[in-house]
């Protein structure tokens, strides 16, 4: 969801649309327990108390939030999502080391670092935008990607392969489905392996698509290789 559109939802719930709030609730779901689980540094569930306070804090965001104040909106609700998280862990006496971690002397490069954060979380939300015409939710990438690296680098070999043909890349976009046909016709990989991947082909390819994704950018860089062997 871009900016733009976030701001105007968001406005239509200050004035009184429940509804959209029920909307952008469901929509930025997989966020929120991203951000949790990235403070508390561990997985959490909705059943966790962690959860719920995240999600107190989003709806905060949503009532509070001022686009004129500069800062996006998934910025703001980082922001707000941390505190109610450390006022949590001050008052629990817990998570000692995060709170400690977490609350040093605020310098030059921790505010770059945080930034950082802010950055990447909207990254990883205009992405799930990208993926989510394909049916594919961002939480699922994790089991969907190759777990060795020699796996790692034929994929991202096929995927460059897919890469350097205009006409594959123009279906993929704007039709949002996987040309599986044209894709084995013109390389010779086998079926069972595209399909295996597919989802994180299609994640490593619309990544490629936005080199104003830097920090994914360069995860997927670090991530992938070029091999040239064909399955």
């Amino acid at each position: 969801m871009k900016q733009q559109e976030i701001e105007q939802w968001i406005q239509a719930i200050q004035n009184g649309n429940e509804e959209k709030r029920d909307e952008v609730i469901r929509y930025y779901e997989s966020y929120i327990m991203n951000v949790v689980g990235k403070i508390c540094r561990q997985y959490k569930t909705w059943n966790d108390d962690e959860a719920s306070l995240g999600l107190i804090a989003f709806n905060r965001a949503i009532d509070t939030y001022q686009p004129e104040h500069g800062r996006t909106f998934l910025n703001y609700v980082y922001l707000l999502i941390y505190r109610e998280l450390v006022d949590y862990f001050r008052k629990e006496n817990r998570y000692q080391e995060i709170i400690d971690q977490q609350e040093h002397v605020i310098s030059s490069q921790a505010y770059q670092q945080q930034e950082k954060k802010f950055e990447l979380a909207d990254e990883i939300v205009a992405l799930q935008d990208e993926l989510a015409p394909f049916s594919i939710q961002f939480h699922e990438l994790e089991s969907a990607s190759p777990k060795h690296q020699r796996t790692r680098k034929k994929i991202f070999y096929m995927a460059s392969c897919f890469y350097k043909e205009k006409e594959l890349v123009d279906q993929l976009y704007q039709r949002k489905w996987f040309p599986m046909k044209s894709f084995i016709d013109k390389t010779g990989f086998r079926r069972k392996t595209i399909e295996k991947y597919r989802k994180y082909l299609i994640a490593v390819l619309i990544i490629w698509m936005h080199p104003e994704w830097r920090y994914l950018q360069s995860f997927v860089q670090k991530e992938g290789g070029v091999g040239d062997e064909r399955s």
